[in-house]
């Protein structure tokens, strides 16, 4: 004879939601213009290391993916070339 089985079902609640922090470090390497003016529109918000040496920088970000990088550096520097961008 085949056995019957009853199911029970179990459902959790989730009332403490954990959020983890999914900004990795990024090391952007761009270039500026040559012989021209370059606008600087940095604010409070875009709180990253810059280097700045013969027309060449260097931004050390935390972002949440790689185009989110690139995309503060493009409106921090507008004029700003995208050579690389490095996860550390």
């Amino acid at each position: 004879m085949a056995r019957r089985y009853k199911r029970i079902g179990v459902y959790i609640k989730m009332t403490n939601v954990i959020e983890f922090n999914r900004a990795l470090d990024f090391k952007v390497l761009f270039n500026l213009p040559n012989n021209k003016v370059v606008k600087i529109h940095k604010t409070a918000e875009d709180n990253f290391d810059i280097e700045l040496k013969d027309g060449y920088g260097t931004a050390y970000i935390s972002a949440n993916a790689k185009s989110a990088a690139e995309q503060r550096i493009q409106r921090v520097f507008p004029g700003a070339e995208i050579i690389e961008t490095i996860v550390l």
